[in-house]
Parts: C-alpha cells; sequence; structure tokens
C-alpha cells in the first residue's frame, strides 16, 4: 500500500503517541496499589502494544486485519467507594508541613514534587486524570488521521484504534466513577 505524506505524517505521529502510551501505563501499573486500576493498566498497555505494532505494519504498507484484535476494556466493578489513595512516599509529608512551617507555600511544594519525574509521587487521582487527557489526546490524533486518509482499508484500521483508545479512557472513567475519584 502507498501511503500519502500526509497519512505518513500522521503515523509517525501516532507511532510515538502509541510508544508514549505504552511507557505511561507500564510506569503507572507499577505506581498504583490498587489491583483494579493495575488490571486496567495492563490491559490498555497491552493493547497500546498492538497499536504500535499495527502503525508500524502500515508504516512498512501492510494493513493488518484487526477485527480478531478487538477487547473491550471494562473497569471491573467494585463495591462501595474509598479514599483515595496516593503512591507517594511517605517523606512528602514531612516536607509539606516544614514547607508550612518555613512560609514556603504547600501548593508549591506539591506541584514541584507531583510532576511526571519519578520524584515524589502522584495519587491515583492525578494518574487517571493524566491518563485520560492522554487518551483524549490520542483520540483525537487519530480522529483527524482517519478524515485525512485515503485509503478506506486504512481508515478502518485507524477507527478500530481510535475506538479501542476511547475504550481505555471509558474504564478510567469508570473506575474514577466507582471509587469516587470525580470531584
Amino acid at each position: 500500500m502507498q501511503l500519502t505524506q500526509k497519512e505518513r505524517m500522521y503515523l509517525t505521529d501516532a507511532k510515538h503517541h502509541e510508544e508514549l502510551c505504552i511507557a505511561k501505563y507500564n510506569h503507572y501499573t507499577e505506581a498504583v496499589s490498587d489491583p483494579e486500576l493495575k488490571q486496567i493498566f495492563q490491559r490498555a498497555g497491552q493493547q497500546e502494544t498492538n497499536h504500535l505494532h499495527t502503525v508500524e505494519q502500515i508504516l512498512q504498507g501492510r494493513i493488518p486485519d484487526t477485527t480478531s484484535q478487538s477487547t473491550q476494556m471494562q473497569a471491573p466493578h467494585v463495591p462501595g467507594g474509598g479514599p483515595t489513595r496516593t503512591v507517594q512516599s511517605s517523606s512528602m509529608t514531612g516536607r509539606l508541613s516544614g514547607a508550612v512551617g518555613t512560609g514556603q507555600s504547600a501548593l508549591g511544594m506539591v506541584a514541584s514534587h507531583t510532576q511526571y519525574t519519578g520524584q515524589g509521587g502522584l495519587s491515583e487521582e492525578q494518574i487517571c486524570n493524566d491518563l485520560l487527557t492522554t487518551e483524549k489526546a490520542v483520540s483525537d490524533m487519530y480522529d483527524s488521521a482517519v478524515f485525512e486518509s485515503s485509503n478506506q482499508q486504512l481508515r478502518q484500521t485507524l477507527n478500530h484504534i481510535q475506538k479501542e483508545e476511547q475504550d481505555h479512557a471509558f474504564a478510567i472513567f469508570q473506575f474514577r466513577r466507582t471509587k469516587s475519584l470525580l470531584r
């Protein structure tokens, strides 16, 4: 299959987005403590790996059959709710107390230690928000790619990937709702 310049551009972007999604899901799977959330992230990470392989095959001129790859992402039902868990180190509390005592902004301390740097940590709510934001951006990119593609089979494949990206976001959203992480 011959790709247009625009299709190649979108697919190259998609490759980079999928690599980032894989890295985030792998990292966050290790960072969270909730077993259901770990399971959601593991399944989504596996699908992101499939997406990456699909995009790489398309860039090589082959459109794989994605109909057999479809698996529905669903958040496991968790009865009741629970408090927001954090995945940060306990020394963060001490730093925040010290910040308040020295006149430093506690909010500034939180912001400086909760960025995606591997230091400090993010709450499970923040992790979910980060992944939802990522999935929205990736889904939006696939939406544009579908509209800009001239090959019907390519459009269907990209649309299939986009649907799975939306399923990832929905599973995370459902988890947040079940755990009362929505504000």
